[in-house]
C-alpha cells in the first residue's frame, strides 16, 4: 500500500464520538470561559441526535460559540483537512471526534464519516455550509449540495443562528475584542420533510434560517466594542481607496484607516461604524465597503479580456507542521479562461490548470495568500510575493466570477 492509500485508509475508519471527558468536563469550564471573554448569549432548542446542525459562518471562533452553546450536547465538527495536519491542534480535533473535509471539493471520505456518526452514532454533526468565512458580515453563498446532502442523510436539521461575532471578532481582526455574541439554535426541518422537501426549498429553509447583518443587529442591541486596536490589519482586507479609487495605498493603525495617496481618512468607532474625515461619508460600515469592492471588482471581471497575474510561491501541507510549506515558486494567472499556475513544485516544472466553474471560491488568509480547492492529493496555497495584500483581491474576483457564471445559468 503506497502512501497515498494508507492516507485514504486512515481517513475512513470509522468515526468515533466525540470524547466524553473533555466533552463533559473540559467542556463545562471551557463554554463558561467562551461565555465570560466574548459575552456570549445563548437560546432555543438544544438538538438530540441524529441531526445536522448548520450555522452562518461569521467569524473564527464560531466552533467555540457553537460549542458552548450546545453544551452539554456531544457535537461532531466537520472541519477543514489542513488542520488535522497540525501537530497539537490535530491531536485535539481527532480526540474532540471532528471530521476532516476538504474545502470546495469532493470529499468522500468525509461523507463516509458523516453517515457513520447518523446512523450509527445516533450523534449529531455541525456542519458550516458557506465553507468560509466571508468577513462581509453578511451571508454567503451556499452550494445547493448541501440541500442534496440533507435529502441523502435524511435526518431533522438544525440552525445555529450567530450574531454579533463578526464585529468584536471581524475578519481582518488578530485581536479579540468583546462585545456581544448571540446564537439561537432552532428546527428548521423535520425527518419527514427531508424526504418531501424539494432542494430548492431545503436551500430556502437554509438562507431564510441562516441570514444575518451584524449592523441590524449592532442597531437592534446597541452593542458597543471598546478598544484601541479596532482597525488593526483593516488594510489587508480593503485594499481599494472609495475617495481616489487607488489601489493598496490604504493603511491601518489604532481605529483609523487612511489612503497614502489622497489622505482619506476612517475612524471606527464603539458602533462600529466609520466617521470619515472631510465632508463626504463613504460608507456607514465595513459591509458596505466589502460589498462596494466586490462590485468594482465585477466590473473588471465582467470585460472579456479580463486578467489577473502575479508572482506567487507555492504552499502546501504537511503532517506535523503547523502551516503551509513552500514548495515551489511561478505564476499564477486567472482569467475567463480559467486558473493557471505554471512554475515548479517540490524541484519539478508543472502546469495547473482549473476550469472557472470548478474554482467556485478562492479562500484566503487576508494580507498572506489565496487558496484553490483540494486537488492532485494536496492543499494549494498561494503567497503573492510582491504585495501579500493582493489575496483579498484574488478572493474578491473569484467570488464575482462565480456570481456572474450564476447569473448567466439563471438567464438560461
Amino acid at each position: 500500500m503506497d502512501e497515498k492509500d494508507r492516507k485514504t485508509a486512515k481517513q475512513e475508519k470509522l468515526q468515533k464520538k466525540p470524547n466524553p471527558f473533555v466533552y463533559y468536563f473540559v467542556g463545562f469550564f471551557f463554554s463558561l470561559m467562551i461565555r465570560l471573554q466574548f459575552n456570549l448569549h445563548t437560546k432555543g432548542k438544544k438538538p438530540k441526535g441524529p441531526a445536522i446542525i448548520l450555522s452562518n459562518h461569521t467569524s473564527n471562533h464560531d466552533y467555540k460559540f457553537i460549542a458552548s452553546a450546545l453544551w452539554p450536547r456531544r457535537v461532531t465538527f466537520v472541519a477543514t483537512y489542513h488542520w488535522f495536519t497540525f501537530k497539537t491542534l490535530g491531536f485535539w480535533l481527532r480526540t474532540m471526534g471532528a471530521i476532516p473535509k476538504y474545502q470546495f471539493a469532493p470529499d468522500m471520505a468525509s461523507m463516509k464519516k458523516i453517515r457513520y456518526v447518523l446512523d450509527k452514532n445516533k450523534g449529531m454533526v455541525f456542519i458550516a455550509p458557506e465553507g468560509t468565512v466571508y468577513g462581509e458580515g453578511r451571508l454567503g453563498f451556499i452550494s445547493p449540495s448541501i440541500a442534496k446532502t440533507i435529502k441523502i442523510f435524511g435526518v431533522p436539521v438544525y440552525a445555529s443562528h450567530i450574531e454579533g461575532a463578526g464585529l468584536g471578532n471581524a475578519k481582518w481582526s488578530r485581536r479579540t475584542h468583546r462585545g456581544r455574541v448571540e446564537v439561537e439554535t432552532s428546527e428548521i426541518i423535520t425527518k419527514e420533510e427531508t424526504k418531501t422537501l424539494t432542494v430548492s426549498e431545503i436551500m430556502e429553509r437554509i438562507n431564510s434560517a441562516l441570514s444575518y447583518d451584524e449592523f441590524e443587529f449592532q442597531k437592534r442591541t446597541g452593542v458597543q466594542v471598546k478598544g484601541e486596536d479596532k482597525a488593526e490589519d483593516m488594510d489587508t482586507m480593503f485594499y481599494k481607496c472609495p475617495c481616489c479609487n487607488k489601489e493598496f495605498t490604504l493603511h491601518s493603525k489604532g481605529n483609523e484607516i487612511e489612503c497614502s495617496s489622497c489622505h482619506t481618512k476612517a475612524t471606527l468607532n464603539d458602533s462600529f461604524r466609520f466617521k470619515w474625515s472631510g465632508d463626504k461619508e463613504y460608507f456607514d460600515n465595513y459591509s458596505e465597503w466589502y460589498r462596494w469592492q466586490l462590485e468594482e471588482v465585477k466590473k473588471e471581471v465582467m470585460k472579456d479580456d479580463f486578467k489577473m497575474e502575479e508572482e506567487v510561491e507555492y504552499g502546501t501541507d504537511e503532517e506535523g507542521i503547523d502551516n503551509y510549506v513552500k514548495v515551489g515558486k511561478g505564476t499564477m494567472t486567472f482569467s475567463h479562461s480559467g486558473w493557471d499556475y505554471k512554475g515548479t513544485f517540490r524541484g519539478e516544472e508543472i502546469a495547473e490548470h482549473d476550469d472557472i466553474e470548478n474554482v467556485f471560491l478562492a479562500t484566503l488568509k487576508i494580507g498572506k495568500h489565496f487558496e484553490l480547492p483540494f486537488k492532485n492529493g494536496h492543499c494549494r496555497v498561494f503567497y503573492p510575493i510582491k504585495n501579500g495584500k493582493t489575496s483579498m483581491k484574488w478572493h474578491l474576483a473569484s467570488r464575482a466570477m462565480s456570481e456572474l457564471l450564476e447569473e448567466k445559468k439563471a438567464k438560461i
